[in-house]
């Protein structure tokens, strides 16, 4: 058992105590679902990034991390920092056309994009597979992050008595916060679990076993050590690689990282003032999430492979945490006990608010019980959070063994889902068949995949992926299409691109075409991966002492070049649509 000095308890208990006085003068009685669950939209652009950023960073991720570097070594990130390349992809191209719509959670898009009942079939089925179900098995492996966590500190007590007690702790908070509440407490846990963790990182280095960054890498072999994978001797493989960035960032349906946004990540950038705060929310929560936080991560698994270099699989992810017991500072114990109880409470309460949001404002509302007024909806998230929250848990305890095969799971599943959720914003024959059928295919045709052909990860998601675009796109061209009233509405609302909406409007009849500056958008996606890659890059280079000046030109660069287009783009006004009168020649921009 690790020992706890006074300074460690009062690192511990001091987190808890500000957490309340956030909440204290953050609480506002809640006498309506927007206000809970959008927080009126209203939220600045830093505290909705921040709390997306706290989300993500969950008790699990650098047990996730430890994993991949022990078994990979630095190399095998890329088995999420690909992430990045949707991350941006939602910054420059679906950030704006996410606010413009107005949609109450990201599953009211539904409404807004589609008809019929097949319409209603699908927001209620999404509410439930994505609400309920995914939502269960992502906070299952959040749990089961703690799980791991808590022996380390307390290996004389009950753990599920333990977890249940935090639980509990987070589905209070939770459930009287809202969405405002939890953003403003999700950016002081974000900080605090990220100074956590650099501290931690800084005196791992300074452990007489490790001798600084220089000893430390000089003990570590150079195949750990590889930041891009050279595809002779590296851990992946070039067709591995060439997947990851070409197909997986766009196909899979992972949390925090969805094609063409949603999830939690569209719930704040709707809970964001205007269209120029919902980009620069997304593009600090990218920034942050893949640039910002890896590197102490990193730092520590890699002295826990020099500390511990025969743990098995299973116990791999604890690694981050036996670093601990190697003689750290009075009070950094209790600090980052505290830190990874932010990072569990951050996700945990985003997860919950989320989740319980597409089961009321999705299902509840419109299909179960119409009419009611905004309490009785409030009361009924309750129950349906602390049921999320309860079949989590026995989840966690019974049905998982590492946080990595439940991602990496995750990854596989879902990946015939992505094309269609970026799909519907461009091209007007998506429908709402096309997405339950994506939903059905995908899990069938990662299972013949895996179970009829033998592929493995990636190449289960490559099969997935590209069989499911091909099904669905001969489907979307043959079957019943969604009502053009419908869907000229949408575009004139949204302002998609253009370019696959133009066959939706008759001859002669007019066509608001406007200026997407696409080009500009692909400008700032490529900017902005060359700063995130090119900055993680250059911190290694640092770190061992051998700073590439090149380098460090063309990450300072890119970075301008973001904030340039970033300045040029949100400033634009947004284009007044027009009635639809004959007007070839009319052009607006935004």
């Amino acid at each position: 058992m690790i020992d706890f000095h006074i300074f460690d308890i009062i690192l511990f208990f001091l987190p808890f105590i500000i957490i309340g006085i956030i909440l204290f003068l953050s609480f506002k009685k809640t006498k309506s679902t927007t206000e809970y669950f959008q927080a009126e939209g209203n939220l600045h652009w830093f505290v909705a990034g921040t709390a997306m950023v706290a989300t993500t960073f969950a008790a699990d991720t650098p047990l996730a991390v430890t994993e991949i570097i022990r078994s990979q070594g630095i190399v095998g990130n890329w088995v999420w920092w690909y992430m990045a390349i949707g991350g941006f992809v939602t910054v420059f191209f679906f950030a704006k056309l996410w606010k413009r719509s107005e949609a109450k959670t990201d599953l009211d898009l539904i409404r807004i994009r589609y008809s019929g009942k097949e319409a209603n079939f699908l927001q209620g089925f999404k509410a439930i597979s994505i609400g309920l179900i995914l939502n269960v098995i992502v906070l299952g492996w959040v749990n089961l992050a703690m799980i791991k966590i808590l022996p380390v500190f307390f290996p004389n007590y009950s753990i599920p008595i333990l977890l249940s007690v935090i639980l509990l702790f987070g589905l209070f908070y939770t459930s009287i916060a809202g969405l405002r509440g939890i953003s403003y407490i999700d950016v002081f846990q974000f900080f605090l679990a990220w100074g956590g963790c650099i501290l931690f990182a800084y005196f791992a280095l300074d452990l007489n076993k490790i001798g600084g960054i220089s000893n430390l890498f000089s003990k570590i072999p150079d195949s750990k050590l590889q930041f891009f994978p050279n595809f002779e001797n590296s851990e992946m493989s070039f067709s591995h690689f060439l997947i990851l960035i070409t197909v997986l960032w766009w196909s899979s349906w992972y949390p925090g990282s969805e094609p063409g946004g949603g999830g939690y990540i569209a719930q704040r950038i709707l809970a964001t003032r205007n269209e120029s705060s919902a980009v620069k929310s997304s593009l600090w929560f990218v920034v942050a999430h893949y640039f910002v936080r890896p590197w102490p991560w990193i730092i520590v698994a890699l002295v826990s492979l020099v500390l511990y270099p025969n743990l098995s699989e299973e116990q791999s992810g604890q690694g981050f945490l036996m670093v601990l017991k190697e003689g750290m500072p009075h009070g950094m114990v209790g600090l980052l006990l505290s830190a990874f109880f932010a990072a569990y409470l951050s996700t945990l309460a985003t997860h919950l608010n989320w989740g319980a949001s597409y089961l009321v404002k999705d299902l509840w509302e419109p299909f179960v019980q119409k009419n009611k007024p905004d309490k009785y909806y409030i009361k009924i998230s309750y129950l349906l959070q602390t049921v999320i929250a309860g079949l989590s848990f026995l989840l966690a305890l019974y049905g998982m063994e590492t946080v990595k095969g439940s991602w990496v799971f995750l990854l596989e599943a879902s990946s015939g889902i992505g094309f269609v959720l970026i799909a519907r914003w461009f091209f007007w024959k998506i429908s709402a068949r096309t997405e339950i059928l994506a939903f059905i295919l995908s899990p069938i045709l990662y299972s013949i995949s895996k179970y009829i052909f033998s592929f493995v990860f990636p190449y289960t998601i490559l099969f997935t992926s590209l069989s499911a675009v091909v099904l669905l796109l001969v489907y979307s061209n043959i079957f019943p299409e969604t009502d053009k009233s419908k869907l000229k509405q949408f575009y004139e609302k949204v302002q998609p691109p253009f370019f696959f909406w133009k066959s939706l409007y008759s001859v002669g009849e007019f066509f608001p075409k406007r200026n997407n500056f696409i080009l500009r958008s692909f400008l700032g996606v490529f900017l902005g991966l060359a700063f995130v890659f090119l900055g993680l890059y250059l911190i290694q280079s640092f770190l061992s002492k051998e700073p590439s000046w090149f380098v460090c030109i063309l990450f300072l660069s890119s970075g301008f070049g973001v904030l340039q287009i970033l300045n040029t783009t949100t400033e634009l006004p947004t284009a007044k649509v027009e009635s639809n009168k004959m007007n070839t020649s009319a052009k607006n921009k935004f």
